[in-house]
């Protein structure tokens, strides 16, 4: 067997194998050949948690030793592997539930933002304005009350 090096090459069969037979042990891979047991548990624990990172698996134990695809992960696995998820443009996760920022929607939320803090400030002015035309008027009335009244 070759001997890929890589976490991205151990990652992607991972990949295949959690697609194959689920829930797959990520430390149990057997045609991963390394120099020293110690190179192979700890790339095999990074591929699982890149698999993780990214979305593409899950960990299916509390002890973290297996793996099961999500969604994504079965996609991939049906469409190239773990290689061909970082070839793909649109994969990598934009956090905004897939839909890219519309610099029009994103001025338009701008400008309405800008509008609203304008009425804040205004609507606070305006509060704050009769506040102090309340006080007046007591301090009117309680100065002024017994001479005011007929």
């Amino acid at each position: 067997m070759s001997d890929p090096a890589t976490i991205e090459h151990t990652a992607d069969r991972l990949l295949a194998a959690a697609y194959k037979a689920p829930p797959a042990e990520i430390f149990d891979q057997p045609d991963t050949v390394f120099a020293d047991e110690d190179t192979k548990l700890s790339i095999a624990k990074d591929a699982a948690d890149l698999l993780v990172r990214t979305r593409l698996a899950k960990f299916a134990d509390d002890s973290r030793t297996q793996i099961t695809l999500t969604n994504a992960g079965r996609y991939w696995a049906l469409h190239g592997g773990y290689l061909a998820y970082l070839k793909d443009d649109s994969a990598t996760p934009s956090g905004g539930g897939g839909r890219q920022r519309n610099p029009e929607m994103e001025a338009l939320r701008s400008e309405y933002m800008k509008l609203r803090l304008n009425t804040f400030w205004w609507s606070f002015g305006l509060s704050i304005a009769g506040f102090v035309m309340s006080l007046v008027s007591v301090a009117i009335a309680v100065f002024y009350g017994a001479r005011l009244l007929p």
